[in-house]
């Protein structure tokens, strides 16, 4: 199963922010959507980084108040590993745990496409075992 499987499934919609737009609209925004991550795009509409509930409370425990006025550029996540709608499920959970990201934008021909979560690719992973093992369980019922 691939990427696109996943994205069938849940939608394409992505969350995204400026980067000079505020940590305060950035959190009223991922709060309003209740999601936990954006993904931020320039004015060409091209991924420069994300912007997580993390990054907030870290740009709030390193700068305290002022944080809320910073722009988003001065805490998102960069550079942005992303993956491509083919990329195999097993795959792009290797890529999050040895990357340490727990959301990849999904990228094709250059345009952002969806973004996955480790909760979707684990979701859709069981959702595929259990499948398998009815598979398994009729073909040994039929012989």
């Amino acid at each position: 199963m691939s990427v696109s499987s996943i994205l069938k499934t849940k939608g394409s919609a992505v969350i995204a922010v400026r980067p000079d737009q505020t940590l305060a609209y950035a959190a009223t925004i991922l709060n309003a959507k209740n999601v936990g991550v954006a993904v931020v795009c320039d004015s060409k509409a091209q991924v420069v980084g994300l912007i997580s509930e993390r990054d907030i409370v870290k740009g709030i425990a390193v700068y305290g108040k002022e944080a809320q006025e910073m722009p988003v550029r001065s805490v998102m996540s960069s550079p942005v590993t992303v993956c491509s709608p083919t990329d195999s499920v097993k795959h792009i959970l290797q890529v999050m745990t040895a990357s340490r990201v727990r959301h990849l934008p999904v990228m094709e021909d250059g345009e952002l496409i969806g973004i996955v979560s480790i909760g979707d690719a684990v979701n859709h992973r069981l959702l595929e075992s259990q499948e398998e093992v009815g598979v398994l369980r009729d073909f040994a019922v039929i012989r």
